[in-house]
């Protein structure tokens, strides 16, 4: 019997080189992995894999004490990381069962929580206009301004991931068609998706694309840094996002811009099947975790358009 380090490095192999997943994804999955084998170091082959033993690496995941930050002592961890560790780790043990390391797969049997979220994901019109008021305010240049401004707009009004943002290029934005194209080498669901160009967005694109003829970038992405013809990074776009959350009070991550272009597409009464179109999702289930962001209050107007008159 192979040691279980050895069969999860096999399938990562082919995670990564067989059906060549997103660095991100293949990333998740070794840190799922990672845990797994800290949290529970005696399990040592793919035939101790039990659902015995899925109840004994939650239990010591939800009552271990670990230090976050440089001091600060706390016990446990999120609904939505647990969900998030089973997810990576049910799919390589389904890989096991594939290939008969395992007999079963012992998520098959496993409940795994359904995490409840009581947080406001989506951000504020308030808040938006802070940050664009920041990059205003503070760019060192028109055009850093210029192309900050077009990042939270498409960030703001296509929901896009920061991988796909910073993979865009220059052909995927067709201003006279209307359209960006995400292409599936880039996008999560590995699907191409076309998603048109808000009316709002437009003037922030092309006053975008004009400062960088001006500039003479030739770089094939949409987005460079402030190096000259330089592809922005995940690296540079996290650094981004520290500098405009220290410079407008506002703390947010990419993420939640996300949030807010599905959350209003939503409140503007946009079907959940179209929303999950546009974002790429190939589970409609993860759209509806993106809506949860839509309060009550918002849905008063709805509220009122039934009537005695109307009622079927």
């Amino acid at each position: 019997m192979a040691a279980l380090k050895d069969d999860f490095e096999n399938y990562i192999n082919e995670c990564t080189y067989g059906k060549r997943l997103r660095p991100a994804t293949i990333k998740a999955s070794k840190e799922a992995y990672r845990q797994f084998a800290r949290v529970v170091p005696e399990i040592e082959t793919s035939e101790d894999v039990t659902p015995a033993v899925l109840t004994v690496f939650f239990q010591r995941l939800q009552t271990r004490e670990r230090t976050v930050g440089r001091d600060t002592k706390v016990t446990g961890i999120k609904d939505v990381t647990i969900r998030a560790y089973a997810g990576r780790l049910k799919t390589f043990f389904k890989w096991l069962k594939d290939r008969k390391h395992i007999s079963d797969n012992p998520f098959d049997t496993f409940k795994i929580p359904t995490p409840q979220f009581t947080d406001h994901r989506a951000l504020t019109g308030d808040e938006i206009k802070r940050i664009m008021g920041c990059i205003v305010q503070h760019s060192g240049s028109t055009f850093i301004m210029r192309r900050d401004l077009a990042m939270i707009g498409i960030l703001t009004f296509c929901g896009l991931r920061r991988t796909e943002l910073i993979s865009l290029e220059m052909r995927d934005v067709d201003i006279e068609a209307g359209f960006i194209t995400v292409r599936s080498e880039t996008s999560k669901s590995k699907r191409t998706r076309r998603l048109p160009i808000n009316i709002f967005l437009r003037p922030y694109l092309k006053e975008y694309i004009e400062v960088r003829k001006q500039r003479k970038c030739k770089a094939i992405r949409f987005f460079v840094s402030q190096g000259k013809d330089r592809d922005l990074t995940l690296h540079g776009l996290k650094h981004w996002v520290e500098r405009i959350v220290k410079k407008s009070g506002v703390r947010f991550h990419l993420h939640r811009l996300r949030h807010t272009f599905a959350t209003n597409l939503g409140i503007q009464g946009v079907g959940a099947i179209k929303i999950q179109k546009l974002m790429g999702h190939s589970d409609l289930r993860m759209t509806q975790m993106y809506l949860r962001s839509i309060e009550a209050e918002e849905l008063s107007e709805d509220m009122n358009k039934i009537s005695f008159e109307n009622l079927a």
